[in-house]
């Protein structure tokens, strides 16, 4: 449950980093959302300072798994306006002090959902959550010790099997 909690958040914190890095990408050619998601995951990584070798493997491990994940949830017509609205809900969610259950039930509230949509959006979720985890496999505790608690906990969360539902 913690994971699947760790796993929205950071994935809202890259969803929020999209919309501002498209701003700044106007005008430079177009960035795919997928290397936006890569980009905002690596300003957040910022206070780890990462070296040069360290950099280019979470681009390799974060490429990978982003454009997986932005094909799935394509596919399964999952729009941005969607993510966002995910997003906005989960914040808001728990800026109001709700615990983890009433932050679910509000961004289902807010984004509708079909089954299949819901399944590839977990789906994805864990995909994201062990990718990060491996990246927190590449850092040293000193650099993850530099990071917010909520990514530090996201960098060292175990992937685990989701299927409880």
């Amino acid at each position: 449950m913690r994971s699947i909690v760790l796993s929205v958040l950071s994935l809202g914190a890259l969803l929020v980093f999209t919309p501002s890095m498209q701003a700044q990408e106007k005008g430079k050619g177009k960035v795919s959302q997928a290397d936006q998601m890569v980009n905002a995951f690596l300003k957040q990584l910022q206070k780890a300072e990462l070296t040069d070798e360290q950099t280019t493997k979470v681009k390799e491990l974060m490429g990978k798994t982003t454009k997986d994940v932005v094909k799935k949830r394509t596919d399964a017509g999952i729009t941005q306006e969607m993510l966002k609205k995910r997003t906005d809900a989960q914040k808001a969610a728990r800026e109001a002090g709700k615990k983890q259950k009433e932050v679910q039930e509000a961004v289902a509230a807010a984004v509708s959902l079909t089954e299949d949509q819901k399944k590839v959006m977990e789906e994805t979720d864990g995909m994201m959550t062990k990718t990060r985890v491996e990246v927190g496999k590449l850092l040293k505790a000193e650099q993850i010790a530099k990071l917010p608690q909520q990514l530090q906990s996201s960098l060292k969360e175990k992937a685990t099997n989701r299927r409880n539902k």
